[in-house]
Parts: structure tokens; C-alpha cells; sequence
């Protein structure tokens, strides 16, 4: 069954949700940051209306726009997936305490030998400090594993169910990629500014350039500019996340591989827009060197997506897999007990 028919269907089960609604929510997959006035032609459907619908998804908790370290980022960061042994009674104590740190994006109750698993992205060099000073002085964790983030092999950024006829796809897709055709240098470090513009849309991706300047204390225009280095230089990913509560794909799942640094050159980097059920693919240290995470039906899909993986990436080996069996955080955003996203607390860049 193809994605749309997979998704959007049961996305459409939950009240209030229409086949335009859909369709605006695919396009924001694809051009997240794209004027309603962009939308309006695309989607031929007043910009207002558009704006409107949006705010009524977004307010029920049923979708955001978020941000995610892109590679850009990589010197400015700390990635690291760490995983907590907590006390068994504390493991939601501690869970909620998580919430409430920007360094923490994930906060995910796993099943295994370990209660937790957290994904850490700990500005200027201060993953130390998360593990030794935060995770170290939590009464309910008595121990934690660490792997760090050494290279973004597939991203979730890219991954849309399609709603939408092709044409409509390649004019989204050429607005998105127009927007940041000008690649920056890489190599520029953040300054206080920069990073408070990405905190801001790691509340709201699609935050208005005026309201960016006053967070950041700068004027609008620069404000724009700085949206324009940050998305063009690949600091941050803008995305669009759905709620999955009832959409199908509800379970998640994490693999550990191992490969060599050859076959990792090798890897087809769209391989997540082919593969829906794969969301990301990372290097990381330890004796697995491959971090996945996938989005399953249920648990009993596990070996049929491994086996496809294992078919995608020569080279891959699959050592072990853990059932994700609640999120508390999800990319900065508290899940709330009915599944939708809550309140935010911004990712800290």
C-alpha cells in the first residue's frame, strides 16, 4: 500500500481532518518555510484559508513545524544518543525532568536493558557537563551508556507521504530548494544571535521574520538573513512532524549496526524518501557504529523492515533492536498521554 494510502487515510480519522488539510500538511513537508501566498498557487486555495487551517492542526497538537541539527552544525553540537539505567520508580520522575532541558531533543522509554534512551544535542562542547553535572546528580538514573554522533548518513527531513500530484511535488520541492540555493560557509561560527534565531524556530519553524528579530534582538531583516544562513548553510533542518497516535507507523523502533567507513560512503542518501519506514541513519561511536531508528505498524513488522534494510545498505550488519514502547519528548516537544504534541521547550543550539 503506498504511503498516502497508508497515512493520510487514518490521518483523515481524526476528527477535524479533511482531504485539503492533508494536502496542506504535505506541502509543509515539503516547503516548510513557504509564504501562504507560495501555498495559495500551489494549492490553489485562499492563503488565509490555508493560514487558518493550519493554526487548527497546529493548536490540536496534530502537527508542527520543528528544526533539527543539519550537518552544517557539526562543529557547533554535541550529538549523542545516551541511554539511562534509572530506578524503577523513578523512571518517569526522571523522564519529566529531561523535558525540561534543551539539551535533551528525545526522551524515549525503550524496552530493554536500559529504561531510557535520550537524544542529546549539547551546544558549545557541554555534553560533558549534561552527563557529569545533569545525568550525574539525578537520583533515579543509576547508570548511562554514551554514543556520540559522529556523521548523519539519512535524515527524516525528507520523508513526506504523497497527497499531492507530482507536478505540485516539483513546484514545492523547487520553492524549498530556491530558498537555500546559495550555500553558505559551513565553517562560520554561530554567534549568540544565530542561535537564538535557531531556538526560536525550534519552537515554531515557521515563525515570522519580525517576531525572530524581537527574540534575538535584532531588526527583521537581519533576522531574515540569518534564517537564510542557518537553513542555507545546513546549520538546521526545518521540518514537518505528525503526530502518529492512530496514523499507523505509532511504533518505533532502534537499530544498532555495524559497518566499515567504506560501505558508509556508499550508502544512497535519499535512501529515507524511498524507505518510509527508515527516519534516520547515523554514525556513531561504540562498538555498533550505526544508529537507526525506524516507524513500524507494530512489533511484529520488526524483522520484515530489517530484512528490507539489510537489502538497501550492502555492507550493513544488524546486531541489536529495541522497541521504543513510549516517547515523553519528541524533537523538543512534550507528547502528551492522547499522543499529540504539548508544550515546547527549544532544542538547545
Amino acid at each position: 500500500m503506498q504511503e498516502k494510502d497508508f497515512m493520510a487515510k487514518n490521518l483523515q480519522k481524526i476528527a477535524g481532518i479533511s482531504e485539503s488539510d492533508l494536502e496542506l500538511v504535505n506541502a509543509l513537508q515539503l516547503a516548510p518555510r513557504a509564504s501562504w501566498s507560495e501555498l495559495s498557487k500551489v494549492l490553489d486555495v485562499h492563503a488565509t484559508t490555508l493560514s487558518r487551517r493550519w493554526d487548527r492542526i497546529a493548536e490540536a497538537g496534530l502537527a508542527r513545524i520543528s528544526t533539527s541539527p543539519g550537518h552544517g552544525s557539526a562543529t557547533q553540537l554535541e550529538m549523542a544518543f545516551v541511554e539511562l539505567t534509572c530506578r524503577n520508580s523513578q523512571v518517569t520522575q526522571v523522564a519529566n525532568e529531561l523535558f525540561m532541558d534543551h539539551r535533551a531533543m528525545t526522551v524515549q522509554f525503550i524496552a530493554g536493558s536500559a529504561h531510557l534512551l535520550v537524544t542529546v544535542a549539547a551546544p558549545g562542547g557541554s555534553l560533558a557537563d549534561f552527563l557529569i553535572t545533569t545525568i550525574g546528580s539525578m537520583d533515579g538514573v543509576l547508570h548511562y551508556s554514551v554514543r556520540t554522533v559522529t556523521g548523519q548518513l539519512v535524515e527524516a527531513s525528507k520523508w513526506h507521504f504523497r497527497a499531492l500530484p507530482a507536478a505540485a511535488v516539483r513546484t514545492l520541492r523547487s520553492l524549498s530548494s530556491s530558498a537555500g540555493s546559495a550555500r553558505e560557509d559551513r565553517n562560520v561560527v554561530m554567534d549568540e544571535a544565530d542561535r537564538e534565531v535557531a531556538r526560536s524556530l525550534s519552537t515554531n519553524g515557521r515563525m515570522g521574520f519580525r517576531e525572530i528579530g524581537d527574540r534575538a534582538g535584532i531588526s527583521a531583516p537581519a533576522a531574515a538573513r540569518r534564517v537564510n544562513r542557518l537553513i542555507t548553510g545546513n546549520f538546521i533542518n526545518v521540518r514537518c512532524d505528525l503526530v502518529r497516535h492512530g496514523l499507523g507507523r505509532n511504533v518505533s523502533a532502534v537499530f544498532w549496526g555495524t559497518m566499515t567507513p567504506e560501505a558508509m560512503l556508499l550508502i544512497d542518501r535519499d535512501l529515507g524518501a524511498e524507505m518510509p519506514e527508515l527516519r534516520i541513519m547515523m554514525a556513531v561511536t561504540g562498538a555498533h557504529n550505526i544508529h537507526m531508528v525506524v516507524w513500524l505498524n507494530s512489533p511484529a513488522d520488526l524483522l520484515a523492515i530489517e530484512r528490507k534494510i539489510l537489502r538497501a545498505v550492502p555492507g550493513l550488519t544488524i546486531d541489536d533492536r529495541r522497541i521504543v514502547l513510549r516517547t515523553f519528548k519528541y524533537n523538543g516537544a512534550r507528547i502528551t498521554d492522547s499522543g499529540a504534541f504539548g508544550d515546547v521547550v527549544p532544542v538547545g543550539y
